[in-house]
């Protein structure tokens, strides 16, 4: 952490003594499952989504706010990007994603983004929003035991969101509790009709990733080092799912291994991923609302495209198992189809499928997934003889220098 140097744009000057103060208050990183010396680092993320009611613009928010609640997050801001429709931060641990009246931040590792939403309200006040939604949502851990007391048990946690969200709210559990489980805490503080907005989002975590796809997010060069991140993106074959929504990569590279990037596709719409490459804890998640309407109904036909995408990142990754989710208003049911999950192909089985509703028209859809043993060992799909004899050996599997750990 002390390694990551305080980004040019920002204009904090106490941001080494946060990282310092940071570092000090985090314990000694777990061991890998498999007993290997090196440190575990938890990929699973935890997510907030609030949605804001109000003629402001979250845009307008000065940066030094926006940092303070990356740093009640226990992240620190790495890069910044803005386009025409929003701005977009990279983590040390993940992302946030500010729309002119949307948020997204989501965060791995030993990270408390509950305790930045005190602050995200009181941004969106100070432009003259008022928040309409919340929801709060998480995989169960690789780990939990390793994680900060406020996310140690579930019980915790929704005590944590409903302390945060003045008791208002109710939290789910999808999917089988022995089982890959997503814990949901959904807050509605305004009446709002879902059947006339077509928002969406899909997030698919990835668990087990193909070694041929993990080698490419090992390298010898800086944390940070632009050139680096750039290869990352191109030979994973990142850049390609990219280009399906035409979109601007902003990566970023950590040493010796890991990687993030956010997308920014022309249409305003976002993506990002974020891969833990560590053999013992191997992890990769995507994230992206490309083809969704915030303020209307959707009428055009974006299910093709969004499994096509779909399909891509796991033709990238080739994940052992992974859990996919789909958030939805239920003004985008008829433009996506049985999208996203008619995305995997034959190489893989739904194990179970959970999908509640929220409300009277929010839709949360969660899947979990495993590779079918006669696929195991195949070669990753889309990937040429020559790309995978040109992959040389990994270095040493260390940590991400600037994780929360």
């Amino acid at each position: 952490m002390l390694g990551v140097k305080a980004p040019p744009w920002s204009k904090r000057s106490h941001k080494l003594e946060t990282m310092a103060s940071l570092a000090a208050f985090t314990p000694p990183p777990a061991t890998c499952p498999s007993g290997s010396p090196l440190p575990f680092f938890e990929g699973t993320e935890k997510r907030i989504e609030v949605d804001f009611a109000g003629e402001g613009d979250l845009r307008k928010v000065p940066n030094a706010d926006w940092e303070e609640v990356i740093r009640l997050s226990q992240t620190l801001a790495l890069h910044r990007k803005e386009t025409e429709q929003f701005t977009s931060y990279l983590l040390s641990e993940s992302s946030l994603i500010i729309y002119p009246t949307k948020l997204v931040l989501k965060t791995c590792g030993r990270t408390v983004p509950i305790s930045g939403v005190k602050k995200m309200f009181s941004c969106a006040s100070s432009v003259g929003l008022e928040p309409e939604w919340l929801c709060y949502s998480r995989k169960n851990f690789l780990a939990p035991g390793e994680q900060p007391t406020v996310h140690a048990s579930s019980e915790v946690e929704i005590a944590t969101c409903k302390s945060a969200c003045n008791n208002v709210g109710d939290s789910y559990i999808l999917g089988p509790l022995t089982g890959e489980h997503w814990l949901v805490y959904d807050a509605q503080f305004k009446v709002t009709d879902c059947s006339q907005r077509g928002d969406f989002h899909v997030d698919i975590m990835m668990y087990n990733l193909d070694p041929t796809c993990c080698r490419h997010f090992f390298s010898t060069a800086p944390e940070g080092c632009p050139t680096a991140a750039k290869a990352m993106t191109k030979e994973s074959g990142l850049g390609d799912c990219a280009d399906l929504i035409n979109g601007e990569v902003d990566d970023y590279c950590f040493a010796p291994c890991g990687y993030s990037c956010n997308i920014h596709a022309k249409d305003g719409a976002y993506a990002m991923v974020h891969v833990t490459p560590q053999e013992d804890c191997s992890y990769a998640s995507f994230e992206t609302n490309f083809g969704s309407q915030m303020d209307s109904v959707s009428h055009q036909q974006v299910g093709a495209s969004l499994s096509g995408l779909v399909r891509r990142v796991l033709q990238v990754f080739r994940p052992g198992k992974f859990t996919m989710t789909l958030f939805m208003d239920q003004g985008a049911e008829k433009a996506i189809g049985s999208a996203p999950f008619d995305a995997p192909d034959g190489s893989y089985q739904r194990k179970t499928c959970t999908s509640t509703q929220f409300e009277q028209d929010y839709i949360c859809t969660v899947a979990n997934y495993t590779i079918l043993e006669s696929a195991r060992g195949v070669k990753r799909p889309g990937a040429s003889e020559e790309a995978l004899g040109a992959v040389k050996s990994p270095p040493p599997r260390l940590p991400r220098t600037s994780s929360g750990d």
